[in-house]
């Protein structure tokens, strides 16, 4: 498993830290939404700058996913997709750069990147271990916590301890 030159222990290592992070930012995403906002806009600055770089340097790398994809994504990576790699791919960086950029708003814009992430990371699931699986999958999960809790709705405050009392004790 030397994908792009690496080593299997250097592979496994991101592999589990991936998954550590998409863990770690469902808890985020509702204790700390803001952190969570910031994390998924470098996650997906991240990758949109280097998908771009890669789909210009070396497109045919992505022919490597084929290896740990589910069978129909196999077909379709070593089939119609060789003809069309770079450009696909500079389409789906604009995409993981736009769902970046929805990370520094709030509310539609917020909700509408969120979404767009969570189809996204659903779509690369079925690319198995090269895609970190299940990563993408825990990170959607992520993103929707994030969606309800930083969203047009987590405008409304919860109310104070006080008033939670009082309006008990109106019961």
């Amino acid at each position: 498993m030397e994908t792009y030159g690496i080593s299997p222990l250097a592979f496994w290592g991101a592999y589990a830290a991936s998954n550590l992070v998409a863990i770690t930012l469902i808890w985020t995403a509702k204790k700390h939404p803001g952190f969570t906002r910031a994390a998924f806009f470098m996650i997906f600055i991240g990758a949109a700058a280097a998908n771009t770089y890669m789909a210009i340097d070396s497109p045919w790398a992505y022919q490597d996913y084929a290896d740990t994809a589910v069978p129909l994504y196999k077909q379709f990576i070593l089939g119609a997709f060789e003809a069309i790699i770079t450009p696909m791919i500079l389409l789906i960086a604009l995409a993981q750069l736009l769902i970046a950029l929805s990370m520094l708003f709030r509310g539609q814009p917020l909700i509408t990147g969120c979404w767009a992430g969570i189809i996204f990371g659903i779509s690369i699931a079925p690319l198995g271990l090269y895609a970190a699986f299940p990563a993408t999958l825990l990170m959607a999960v992520a993103l929707f916590v994030l969606q309800k809790n930083d969203g047009v709705e987590a405008k409304k405050k919860k109310p104070s301890k006080l008033s939670r009392i009082a309006a008990h004790a109106l019961k």
